[in-house]
């Protein structure tokens, strides 16, 4: 034990990593004691007859939304990129809007448009024309793959924009054409972007539920909760969320071994690819393109759910529809989503100065002849396990958001559940009092379930600020007397504010979306706006839903914009 005290600051700062290391790894390890004892008839029931549907939905899911994404998200991020067309620079900001949007919300607002008695629907038929039935498997696609095609876009237009402005010129020097120099030079060199941007929109994917449950899709989210709801099952709803969890891996896999082969970094030679002037035909194309994926991933849903919100003031009156309810709503959002994201943000502020610590003693001062870093071998010889530390605090902490919300919950759900029985009996054979369930069904365990679901998007920016302080502030630091709670208070910390402003905000947006995971652990008669908003629609009171749905759209898109000022200030 001498030995691990003389590595760290004191013997409580490696206590405390092992214990969130844990911690945040318990809901995952317990998914793999799902499979102890005996089947019970309900995952007979599953398995026989439902599990093959599940696995074909959820994989009929992933490829027709890929497919979807790539055709919204490529072709937009291209025109924006490297094109001058009339209102290029509103689409590209706009088109990243739909995600303030959750899917079930686009979900339900297009059924109830498209309906026989919708707006749409009644205009079809007074002209004649076949109605458009969207709840099926071709409009989940649809929807999905408006609701997350700016995945796509995103992380495209940064590579067309930034990375392949080089190879775009010699190309063309070397007399290609710009068709030829696109799909065999450039759209190859984007790949590993593009993937990077599928494996997000794969992962979401496989997190959806309303928009399957509304849909009547059948996928492994949705036969997760079926099994806890209506088969009272968490045994079957842990060996769903295994199987669902093998799919990930797969797909985590997939995505790596294609990033490693494809791959390629090459900063100095990087340029802005030249902007292409349009004719006026050319620019009619790119703007009603560009118009109708905007409209019809953000535009129509808004001006929909503000139709239907006036008319329910002017129905009921404005005192009537903004009720406690509302603000109650607006409340257990706002502060699940602050509580939950502060807790992320210092879980991640002590993962990350932990792995920079491992990190700086695994290297001695100066660089080999190639520029990297030389390692200590006498340290990794006397401590073997740092750098397994160092490569367990990423993975942990990256590991909660490939892993969808309804897994993680049943996994949360198991623990606490053990937990409390464990409690129980503890307290009945001890004081011979007997007591309920004392952590789970608690507004706790829903933070504790968010933050391990969300601690990747707020340990990503507070790691990368870490990594561009350095060590050299801190040393200073240290050499001019001041030890290391002076120095982090005075010189760390004011640094990582910027970041951690970044993740406080990215996981806030991210929590007051978050719906499977707050259905299924959220206390009794508790609700959020996202499960208040889903419910109603789910009762076919889609009027009523409008208003908290508005609001999450308006909790979503402030943080949105106050992190693309902070972004021009930088």
């Amino acid at each position: 034990m001498q030995k691990i005290k003389s590595i760290f600051s004191s013997s409580l700062s490696y206590f405390l990593v092992i214990a969130l290391l844990l911690v945040w790894s318990m809901p995952i390890l317990y998914l793999f004691t799902a499979f102890d004892g005996e089947s019970s008839t309900a995952w007979k029931h599953i398995s026989e007859n439902l599990l093959l549907d599940y696995t074909l939905g959820s994989f009929k899911m992933l490829f027709g939304v890929s497919l979807g994404v790539l055709f919204f998200g490529v072709p937009t991020a291209w025109l924006v990129s490297t094109t001058h067309f009339f209102g290029r620079k509103f689409f590209e900001w706009a088109l990243v809007l739909p995600l303030a949007i959750p899917a079930y919300i686009l979900a339900y607002t297009y059924a109830a448009t498209l309906s026989y008695t919708g707006g749409v629907g009644i205009f079809l038929r007074e002209m004649g024309l076949p109605s458009v039935s969207i709840m099926s498997d071709f409009g989940g696609i649809f929807i999905l793959a408006l609701a997350l095609y700016p995945y796509v876009y995103a992380v495209t237009k940064t590579a067309f924009s930034n990375q392949l402005g080089s190879v775009w010129e010699a190309s063309k020097m070397l007399g290609k054409s710009s068709f030829y120099t696109f799909f065999k030079i450039v759209l190859p060199l984007a790949r590993p972007f593009i993937f990077g941007g599928l494996f997000l929109v794969t992962m979401e994917v496989l997190n959806e539920y309303g928009t399957f449950k509304y849909y009547g899709i059948q996928t492994f989210t949705t036969g997760i909760f079926s099994a806890w709801a209506k088969f009272g099952d968490v045994k079957a709803a842990l060996r769903l969320a295994l199987c669902l969890l093998g799919v990930i891996v797969f797909l985590v896999i997939l995505e790596k071994n294609q990033r490693g082969r494809m791959a390629f970094s090459d900063d100095k030679n990087t340029a802005q690819m030249p902007r292409k002037k349009l004719n006026l035909y050319q620019q009619i194309l790119a703007f009603s393109f560009c118009s109708l994926i905007f409209c019809f991933a953000f535009g129509f849903p808004v001006l929909q759910l503000l139709f239907w919100t006036f008319k329910e003031f002017q129905d009921k009156g404005i005192s009537e529809v903004l009720n406690q309810e509302i603000y109650d709503l607006a409340s257990h959002t706002v502060t699940l989503a602050f509580l939950s994201a502060f807790v992320v943000v210092v879980v991640a502020i002590l993962l990350g100065l932990f792995q920079k610590r491992i990190s700086s003693l695994s290297v001695v001062g100066g660089d080999t002849d190639n520029g990297k870093k030389k390692i200590n071998l006498a340290f990794i010889k006397n401590y073997p396990f740092s750098l397994l530390f160092q490569k367990s605090i990423s993975r942990i902490a990256t590991m909660g958001y490939a892993v969808p919300g309804a897994v993680i919950a049943v996994g949360v759900l198991g623990v606490f559940l053990w937990v409390d029985k464990k409690l129980y009996s503890f307290v009945l054979s001890t004081f011979d009092i007997k007591i309920g369930l004392f952590i789970s069904g608690t507004v706790i365990s829903l933070i504790y379930a968010y933050s391990v679901r969300f601690l990747s998007v707020g340990f990503q920016p507070i790691e990368s600020q870490l990594l561009k302080i350095g060590d050299s502030l801190e040393s200073a630091s240290r050499m001019l007397g001041k030890n290391s709670t002076q120095t982090f208070f005075k010189i760390t910390l004011p640094l990582l504010r910027p970041a951690m402003l970044t993740a406080l905000l990215l996981v806030f947006v991210d929590v007051s979306k978050e719906l499977p995971l707050t259905l299924i652990l959220r206390p009794f008669n508790y609700d959020t706006l996202a499960t208040k908003a889903y419910e109603l629609a789910d009762q076919e009171f889609v009027a009523q839903s409008a208003l908290p749905a508005l609001l999450i759209i308006l909790i979503s898109l402030l943080p949105a914009i106050l992190l693309s000022q902070i972004s021009k200030k930088k």
